[in-house]
């Protein structure tokens, strides 16, 4: 039988809602029709282990003396340039500022593919446009490019090149053909794969902290990387404005990232540490959203939103901030609640469902009619992309 040769790159498999989905639809791939390759840029990420039997895990690309004496040349230009755009605030992205001083010297794999996949906006984009040998080049945006920092006329060269992009929402697809219009027929949308099953089972793992009630406190979780796009500042905004209505509950935030010690600075200075308790990343969340009350999305901008969808399929009432994607997940009042980008909104909506029993269980009652298809409707989307002439 005659395989598809196939390769997915994604920058790395750290604690991620593009690298869980990754590693959810390469779970549901057949392997029977499809020899997958899998790149990873950067190793050692605490997901590495979840990666599916059946697929192959490329080793880094050997370089020669002189080649590596290149790569290292051109890292520490690139190490000089972001130096540089700091000290003068030139705002650039990492990634465009990484393909602009390493890209040339970087070695890819020697493989010719039928279908490369770049998971990823930045590096494993510009690498499968670029550089990557394949019939046809596929690449996944999981994030509002232009809110993240990219510049959009920069990036149009690379995505020019796809012969398919693919985005994780419909909300997204809208505007990156916004971005993008030229290039609106090659776009379609492939929701981000989850398995209810799995995060089921993961969430019966008596493998976490136990989140005991004091009393009848409500138990606030968030999930996510503690970086700019969570905008968990607003969270201790939130915190501090319910302390001060003397609402009895404690909120507990489940991941890490570059802004750590800025929230536990703002933490500290609202004397919120008994309140706000930062449990780090954990590899397997969904215990602490099992045991909570209320799941709460602080973000700023998402592609789409993961972990709300995993706090729906763990029946957990959601409020969010209204960022332009969540609607493609949320109907305000039906099976979750949508805030302002404001603490006093997101508080106000925090306390509907403290207060409001009668609307806490309905939503719970909503969230838990649905039923999270993806595992079925968006393999078979990939697979046709991936069978397709």
């Amino acid at each position: 039988m005659l395989y598809k040769r196939v390769l997915f790159i994604i920058d790395s498999l750290g604690i991620g809602g593009a690298e869980k989905s990754l590693l959810a639809l390469l779970s549901q791939l057949n392997l029977q029709k499809y020899h997958a390759d899998l790149w990873i840029l950067h190793r050692g990420g605490e997901l590495e282990s979840f990666i599916p039997d059946g697929i192959n895990v490329l080793p880094s690309p050997h370089y020669s003396a002189f080649e590596g004496l290149l790569l290292r040349l051109s890292r520490m230009y690139y190490s000089i340039k972001h130096r540089t755009q700091r000290i003068f605030g030139h705002k650039c992205h990492l990634a465009e500022t990484l393909w602009k001083c390493t890209g040339w010297a970087a070695k890819v794999p020697s493989e010719t593919y039928d279908v490369a996949i770049a998971y990823q906006q930045g590096m494993p984009t510009y690498l499968t446009t670029k550089k990557i040998r394949a019939k046809k080049k596929i690449v996944w945006d999981n994030i509002n490019m232009m809110a993240a920092g990219y510049d959009m006329n920069y990036n149009r060269q690379f995505y020019s090149k796809a012969d398919h992009i693919i985005t994780v929402s419909e909300e997204l697809q809208k505007l990156m053909t916004s971005y993008y219009p030229e290039l609106s027929e090659k776009m379609a949308c492939v929701y981000d794969i989850l398995s209810p099953a799995f995060i089921l089972n993961q969430s019966a793992i008596a493998n976490a902290v136990t989140l005991h009630r004091q009393d009848k406190e409500t138990l606030i979780v968030t999930v996510g990387r503690i970086a700019i796009q969570k905008n968990y500042p607003l969270v201790i905004e939130t915190a501090h404005l319910l302390r001060e209505r003397s609402v009895d509950f404690r909120w507990f935030i489940v991941g890490d990232g570059p802004e750590q010690e800025n929230i536990e600075s703002l933490i500290s200075d609202h004397h919120l540490q008994q309140t706000v308790i930062l449990l780090g990343a954990k590899t397997n969340p969904y215990p602490y959203i099992r045991q909570c009350d209320i799941y709460v999305q602080t973000s700023s901008f998402e592609g789409f939103g993961l972990t709300i969808a995993e706090a729906k399929i763990l029946g957990k009432p959601v409020v969010s901030t209204c960022f332009d994607v969540v609607h493609d997940q949320l109907r305000h009042g039906h099976n979750g609640l949508i805030a302002d980008m404001t603490a006093e909104s997101v508080a106000e909506n925090i306390l509907r469902l403290v207060n409001d029993e009668g609307l806490r269980r309905q939503i719970i009652r909503n969230v838990e009619a649905e039923k999270n298809t993806t595992a079925e409707t968006e393999i078979k989307k990939v697979e046709r992309l991936l069978d397709e002439d």
